[in-house]
């Protein structure tokens, strides 16, 4: 799943580019000798903000200089694939959102002995591919809802497909919508997984035997759930031109009610429209109950790297920082005692709401395969397909074949 930074971070990390620049030099000599390793990060994340915040502290706490190499996030995978099939180590650590695990897997050295008792529900799991430990999560995200308490009383807080809808209804004025759906791109795909947890889908995508199942009964009901609240005169029309920016933006210019957007979303709402005016609580629930698919990104050492030694301290130094997530940048973390320590502070209520929701039943990872870029392409041509008027049952039977002629 793909994060996306706060305007306010895009500045401090600039700022630390430019002194990344000055205190954090490359010295390609110094390669293989413990003198320095090469990090990839995602530019503009809360990856590159705080690699270039604890650079400096890491050299002087090990010796070893840190170079960050910033790279969007569409050029990442195609970056590291390229140096991986050519043998190549020019990078030690690498940031990978955990669908890229499953392709990368020969390439990254396991992590042993590892204490995973802090990690956070599922992300043990996502990260361990046959038996292997890949990465320490640096963060994980999951859709909450986020409310305008100041329309909602904590009584009518929807907990339910039926409630939401009900209450979305209730809400709409001529000048508000009671909620959006994401019918565009990636976030258009986690929403109908979202959504099929919450309807009892046994594994997204493929079963525990490694069948596809997207014609299953939950998917059917996921979809059907987006199109009639997309048809509802309560959500705005242009579904398939709205994500999670989109909806953000509505929200806090007041002219919707509530969302079920990413966690990160609700202390930037309350920075804009006031901690009295908007509330959070955990993701709402079908027939199965509460569920969500997570986004979690894991920081990991290559088996190419001629720094080994190095890399891991630097992993496990930034596992220790994980915090620092939470605190300086995206208000989002990898561990349990950040969350739990993080909710009892005013403005991040958003945390508490996130855990009930990784701890429910029904919360599941997107599928750890290597097509899965491929994959999500067709998800999203669903969504989009049926949200424009398509029948949901043939586009699921359609979609199937299409997946199952891709492979894993």
């Amino acid at each position: 799943m793909k994060k996306r930074i706060i305007n306010s971070l895009l500045a401090a990390t600039l700022t630390g580019s430019m002194m990344a620049g000055m205190v954090v030099p490359c010295f390609a000599e110094d390669k293989g000798n413990g003198g320095s390793i090469t990090v990839l990060v995602e530019s503009g994340s809360p990856a590159e903000a705080l690699a270039n915040n604890t650079a400096a502290d890491f050299e002087k706490e090990t010796g070893c200089k840190v170079v960050i190499d910033a790279v969007a996030y569409t050029g990442m995978y195609d970056k590291l694939s390229t140096e991986i099939k050519a043998g190549q180590a020019a990078h030690d650590v690498a940031c990978m959102d955990f669908v890229w695990l499953a392709a990368f897997a020969d390439a990254i050295e396991p992590i042993t002995g590892a204490d995973t008792s802090d990690f956070l529900p599922t992300l043990e799991e996502s990260g361990t591919i046959d038996g292997n430990l890949l990465g320490y999560p640096m963060w994980v995200n999951s859709k909450i809802l986020i409310y305008r308490k100041d329309l909602i009383p904590e009584d009518k807080v929807p907990k339910t497909w039926d409630e939401y809808k009900a209450l979305a209804e209730e809400l709409k004025t001529d000048d508000m919508y009671g909620t959006t759906v994401f019918g565009s791109g990636t976030d258009a795909v986690c929403s109908f997984l979202d959504f099929a947890c919450q309807a009892g889908a046994e594994g997204l995508v493929y079963d525990k035997d490694g069948n596809v199942n997207i014609t299953d009964q939950a998917y059917v009901d996921a979809l059907n759930f987006m199109v009639e609240m997309a048809n509802a005169d309560y959500s705005p029309t242009d579904s398939l031109a709205t994500a999670a920016t989109e909806s953000q933006e509505l929200f806090t210019n007041g002219k919707v009610a509530m969302q079920l957007n990413w966690s990160h979303q609700y202390p930037a709402a309350v920075a804009a429209l006031g901690a009295d005016k908007v509330g959070c609580a955990p993701m709402i629930g079908g027939s199965a109950g509460i569920g969500a698919t997570t986004g979690p990104w894991y920081e990991s050492v290559m088996k190419n790297s001629k720094n080994k030694d190095m890399a891991l301290k630097y992993v496990e130094y930034m596992y220790d920082h994980n915090a620092d997530y939470m605190n300086e940048t995206l208000k989002i973390a990898g561990r349990t005692s950040v969350y739990e320590e993080s909710a009892k502070v005013a403005g991040n209520e958003h945390t508490q709401a996130v855990l009930d929701t990784l701890g429910a039943a029904q919360t599941q990872p997107r599928p750890m395969v290597v097509t899965w870029s491929q994959v999500e392409e067709v998800l999203v041509g669903v969504v989009e397909s049926c949200l424009g008027g398509a029948d949901v049952e043939e586009t699921l039977a359609a979609a199937k074949d299409e997946i199952e002629a891709i492979g894993k």
